[in-house]
């Protein structure tokens, strides 16, 4: 009798405590990620696993659950540093591991564009027509005055979406590109799949979170290197500030001035000595927390950072920085 009352006891203690973690969980935005993990989500089940994939041997292979200096790394969800140029890994934390990725999509969606613009489909000066006023009503998200029935360039719309990170120029280069958003989506999961990005679904061109919309950080590993090998991307990255014009419904021209989002770019943080950027994008959202991938270059080697802090922008830089500073002189 006595023993059964104990393990009563013991039960209720258990359920009382799995209630409060739950609660502190909800309320606590840096742990966004677990019950992402724990989905089960509607994968493409045509896509085949990456270990049936022939990856390519330029690439750094990082085993499942293989970790590198995570402890350095004790508030970010994940990071990974990669010598690319001799395929060494200086740190990897929770590097497969899937991932809200944020505007961090915007780099597929580049890639997307970008390959457009060298087949020849489409050109940097194309002017297109707004066909859609889109509504995000997503927290941060702020409203656009570039509506249906705007006229705007494909380079102004490029620059945009990977310099200021806007969510409206995602959509309307989708539209403009594959007719609908879905089908844009269709050719981006494919674009991941052929580079080997195989834990990665992409359900909208901008990266607000969606349950089935997904990446790991290895994965942004290869996608930022596929958008490094495209001229145009490394020209966009140069910019700092940026200055974007087009044609309201009133036929007036109107101008923006941008700035970008990555805080090494405008002074806000120190790029450690003797680094040079050539591919970037930072991502915010509340799944994903703050994050960064960053294709580099130091001393005639390329590196590539990716880090997600679910704190704040500070904890974000900071370990950005630290992972820099694993390379010596």
């Amino acid at each position: 009798m006595i023993k059964n009352i104990t393990r009563y006891l013991c039960i209720i203690a258990c359920i009382v405590g799995i209630y409060a973690l739950s609660i502190h969980f909800k309320n606590k935005i840096s742990q966004p990620y677990p019950a992402l993990n724990s989905m089960t989500l509607n994968v493409d089940e045509t896509l085949q696993p990456v270990e049936s994939l022939e990856l390519d041997s330029n690439n750094t292979v990082i085993a499942n659950g293989e970790e590198l200096n995570s402890h350095l790394f004790p508030d970010c969800y994940y990071a990974l540093f990669v010598d690319d140029t001799n395929n060494q890994l200086y740190a990897a934390k929770n590097v497969h591991s899937r991932m809200y990725p944020a505007s961090m999509t915007k780099i597929m969606t580049a890639i997307i564009v970008v390959e457009q613009i060298e087949s020849g489909e489409i050109s940097l000066d194309d002017i297109v027509t707004v066909q859609t006023t889109f509504d995000l009503s997503y927290e941060g998200v702020l409203p656009t005055d570039v509506v249906a029935g705007c006229e705007i360039t494909v380079k102004d719309l490029l620059y945009g979406l990977m310099i200021e990170s806007n969510n409206h120029f995602a959509l309307i280069l989708a539209e403009y590109i594959a007719g609908d958003v879905s089908s844009f989506c269709d050719m981006m999961n494919k674009k991941a799949y052929d580079i080997g990005a195989t834990n990665t679904h992409f359900t909208n061109p901008h990266g607000l979170d969606e349950p089935e919309h997904y990446s790991s950080a290895y994965d942004i590993y290869l996608i930022i290197k596929e958008a490094h090998s495209h001229s145009i991307l490394r020209t966009v990255a140069d910019f700092e500030t940026y200055t974007y014009s087009y044609v309201n419904n009133a036929g007036l021209t109107v101008t923006e001035d941008i700035e970008a989002s990555n805080l090494f770019y405008n002074g806000y943080v120190e790029l450690p000595a003797n680094y040079d950027i050539e591919a970037w994008k930072t991502g915010t959202t509340s799944g994903a927390g703050h994050c960064l991938a960053m294709y580099l270059t130091k001393n005639g080697k390329t590196y590539i950072a990716i880090a997600s802090s679910p704190d704040s922008k500070e904890v974000l830089y900071d370990a950005m920085v630290k992972l820099m500073c694993l390379v010596g002189e």
